[in-house]
């Protein structure tokens, strides 16, 4: 995925920063500070520029904190990414401590470490010095010799056409705001016991700041923040099908798709169980047919039935333009949809219940399809709208869904997809499911979370450009 104004793509391998960090970082010479308490991600996101600007030779990295040695430890991407020094067999030297490009400052004098610094902006042309962390050095400096060597640096970062990054650990401490051109402040908090990292653009001089925050991960040791969610993006049909997979099924679960969802439920989802799938405000229902989409095409392609009973009051019209890249052309036939009546064109794919089947009508559609195709897996896609539709009063709401769940549990596996705003449906569904997910916004970014079992947050990622395919990314 590339997403316009939030990513970019180097070298093969994607990349993802804010834009306006992206557009601050291509300057010609900045000095920029990174802020954050420990465990922030500042070393990880320092890296990651290193590698946005495919830096792997002229760069100066000062670790005042780990050996270079512990960095390629933590770091493994850096070996593949870095020049390593050719050894008398021509070999890169596996001693990483001895990379030039890394200084282990851990022993060093401050007064020693600044010269080698100005040293470096003095003899390489342009290059990049990250200096991790500046306050493990001005902690040995009085105030006045400590604001007279920053003000030397940005002096000589100047003069080469350097760029020079400081990482501090003390965000309280505003010496160097003034001096340095960009400043961006990495937090960590709680969403609901959840751990969710934000990085805030506090200056990015000569760069609009359009979006203050975003939300990011460190997965897999690489700093990777997200673009806000675009409802508008989304387009009603794929223009061509997106590759299908082969149900995988084992003794008790049934594969979502999503490799790193199923390790969080313990496997996938259960085998006759009830996998409840709630929207929070303002998540389009797009959303749930594109995150349905994988499961329902691996259901098809395996020559298993799909029953979709719609929900958010999309038609059977809309539930097929959406579903379209998912559905071969060969195995169409096996999505049905049920529906109070008849639409044109859709007589293979519509189900319309008979009247004497009015409290019953979702139980017998399984009961046919279950019939129809003996020995296969009946992937049943619930929506509640179909209960508002036919019944009035709450207690008949209530009646009407427990016949929904006894279709559900007839089912191999069933999804009951509902809104936030449908409070009391919510509350019973919640209560009868083996899994809850959720859909949820936060600070204007799509994530979906497993509320039972609980799980961490999974950051929802659409590939461009028809905005079907979707990714989970761990927020870790």
């Amino acid at each position: 995925m590339t997403e316009q104004g939030a990513s970019a793509e180097i070298t093969g391998n994607q990349i993802y920063m804010p834009d306006e960090l992206l557009r601050f970082i291509q300057r010609d010479t900045y000095s920029l500070l990174i802020k954050g308490f420990a465990g922030t991600g500042k070393t990880t996101l320092a890296l990651t520029i290193l590698r946005a600007l495919e830096s792997n030779n002229n760069f100066f990295y000062i670790s005042t904190r780990i050996s270079p040695k512990q960095l390629f430890q933590y770091y493994p991407w850096l070996d593949r990414f870095i020049a390593l020094p050719k050894d008398n067999t021509g070999e890169g030297s596996s001693e990483h401590g001895l990379t030039p490009a890394f200084e282990d400052a851990r022993l060093d004098e401050p007064e020693s470490l600044f010269e080698r610094i100005t040293n470096q902006l003095m003899d390489i042309k342009s290059p990049i010095i990250i200096i991790d962390s500046w306050d493990a050095i001005a902690s040995f400096m009085d105030k006045e010799a400590r604001l007279n060597n920053e003000r030397v640096l940005q002096t000589w970062r100047e003069r080469a056409g350097a760029k020079l990054i400081f990482i501090s650990e003390h965000p309280a401490d505003t010496t160097l705001d003034f001096l340095v051109d960009g400043i961006v402040e990495l937090k960590q908090s709680y969403y609901d016991s959840v751990k969710v990292r934000e990085i805030f653009m506090v200056k990015l001089r000569g760069v609009r700041i359009d979006r203050p925050s975003y939300i990011y991960t460190l997965e897999n040791s690489v700093f990777r923040s997200f673009a806000p969610y675009k409802p508008l993006t989304f387009q009603l049909a794929g223009k061509k099908p997106l590759s299908s997979g082969k149900l995988a099924v084992t003794a008790n679960y049934v594969k979502s798709g999503y490799s790193v969802l199923d390790g969080a439920l313990g496997g996938g989802l259960p085998k006759k169980g009830v996998v409840l799938l709630e929207l929070d405000s303002h998540v389009s229902t797009a959303v749930a047919m594109a995150f349905l989409g994988r499961l329902v095409s691996n259901f098809l392609s395996s020559g298993n039935p799909v029953l979709f009973q719609p929900f958010d009051w999309v038609d059977p019209q809309a539930i097929m333009n959406y579903m379209s890249p998912y559905l071969q052309a060969n195995k169409k036939g096996l999505f049905k949809i049920l529906w109070t009546g008849k639409v044109k064109g859709l007589a293979d794919n519509v189900i319309v219940p008979l009247q004497k089947q009015h409290d019953d009508f979702s139980l017998a559609a399984v009961t046919a399809i279950k019939q129809k195709h003996p020995g296969k897996f009946l992937l049943n896609v619930m929506g509640t709208d179909i209960m508002q539709k036919s019944y009035r009063s709450p207690k008949d709401v209530r009646d009407g869904m427990e016949q929904l769940m006894s279709a559900a549990r007839t089912s191999d596996l069933s999804i009951a997809v509902i809104s936030r705003s449908q409070k009391d449906m919510l509350e019973y569904l919640s209560e009868v499911s083996d899994i809850h997910l959720r859909f949820l916004m936060i600070n204007d970014t799509l994530f979906l979370q497993s509320l039972v079992p609980a799980s961490t947050l999974y950051s929802v990622v659409f590939d461009e450009p028809d905005g079907h395919n979707i990714n989970l990314e761990p927020i870790v």
